[in-house]
């Protein structure tokens, strides 16, 4: 009877449950298309008239465009692999989703009004029930070996589609790293990330440009006055959001119901980039993190308010909002590879010095 080959793969099959632990920025990306869909949409539609597309008794209610945009997510998610299309199907899902639920008053009401007032508040609850819902489901815990080598895996099938960038190997090999380092599967796998060609190699446009950003924020770190600005910029824009109930004059006690709302969530949002200011000693991904959750309290609040109050010229601020939110992802990201390398190099001289202590000790014997 012929037993089990040695150093085979002991981990358990039929794992029922196996996090993505990137699953949150498709969640969060979700969302963010979602919102800005739908601000886009109403501001659009005010700037226009509230046209109707159509004519006589024929309506085309975008909720029809929303079920489209769902319908190609679903398509591109179940017939294409890739990170890329996973993320223009997360693009297009959010779009739909944002256009569908954009006329939900017209389903909650009698009379199929678009403009019921309140319909705004409980778009505002369902947004902030998902992100709840996305945080809960993704939250840090500690990751099991059998979890980080399915993602390590899901990392190294995408470099059969395209040549993976630095940050993305580095990821791979820390992951890699909370996995049985006798494992022969681990080590083949680390083999081949390591031997991997990088898209740093090649001379694109695309590429030159990427990573001479790259240099130019590596450089910027080290600068004492970057520190200045980025936290400048911040205390700016929170104040601005904060004060800006304010600019027409009067007192609190004069405000109405969105003027309030913006009073509020402008000072939740100060509150967040305050800790990550004091934060910024221990650590810039620290930091970075609370100015993160900063613009999501923007996003997710100030806003609505502001949308809720005026929809036209709060259109200006949401781009603003965004391009911020979207820098901020780009550092997080970069602060995040340098950690995974980070680990990954300690974990690869752990890995040296247990192999060397193994084969000093397996010489002893040997001599003895």
């Amino acid at each position: 009877m012929t037993g089990r080959p040695q150093g085979t793969n002991d981990m358990p099959k039929g794992l029922l449950f196996v996090r993505n632990l990137y699953a949150y920025d498709d969640l969060e990306f979700f969302l963010v298309s979602a919102i800005a869909t739908i601000l886009l949409v109403r501001a659009a539609l005010a700037a226009t008239g509230w046209p109707q597309l159509g004519g006589g008794t024929i309506h085309f209610a975008h909720l029809l465009w929303g079920g489209l945009g769902m319908l190609i997510a679903l398509i591109l998610f179940m017939a294409m692999q890739g990170r890329l299309w996973r993320q223009l199907a997360t693009l297009a899902a959010g779009i739909g989703f944002g256009l569908f639920i954009d006329e939900l008053g017209k389903f909650i009401t009698a009379d199929n009004d678009y403009f019921f007032e309140p319909t705004v508040a409980i778009i505002y609850v369902v947004f902030v029930v998902l992100l709840l819902l996305a945080r809960a489901i993704t939250r840090e815990r500690t990751v099991s070996p059998q979890a980080a080598l399915v993602n390590a895996f899901d990392l190294a099938k995408e470099a059969i589609i395209r040549d993976l960038d630095d940050s993305e190997r580095e990821h791979a090999l820390a992951l890699l790293a909370l996995c049985d380092q006798g494992d022969p599967v681990v080590r083949d796998l680390r083999t081949m990330l390591e031997h991997l060609p990088l898209s740093g190699s090649r001379t694109s446009v695309y590429q030159r440009m990427k990573h001479a950003l790259e240099r130019l924020y590596r450089s910027l770190t080290r600068r004492s006055w970057f520190k200045t600005i980025v936290v400048g910029w911040y205390v700016i824009v929170t104040l601005g959001a904060l004060t800006s109930p304010f600019v027409s004059g009067g007192d609190v006690a004069d405000l109405d119901f969105a003027e309030r709302g913006e009073l509020v969530s402008a000072f939740a949002a100060g509150v967040l980039v305050l800790i990550g200011v004091i934060g910024w000693r221990r650590s810039r991904l620290i930091a970075y993190r609370w100015f993160e959750r900063s613009m999501l309290v923007t996003i997710f609040l100030y806003e609505f308010f502001a949308f809720y109050k005026d929809q036209l010229t709060a259109v200006f601020g949401l781009v603003i909002v965004l391009v911020t939110y979207a820098t901020i992802r780009l550092m997080i990201r970069e602060e995040e590879a340098a950690e995974a390398a980070r680990v990954a190099a300690e974990a690869a001289r752990v890995a040296a010095e247990t192999a060397g202590s193994a084969a000093a000790e397996t010489g002893g014997r040997a001599a003895g």
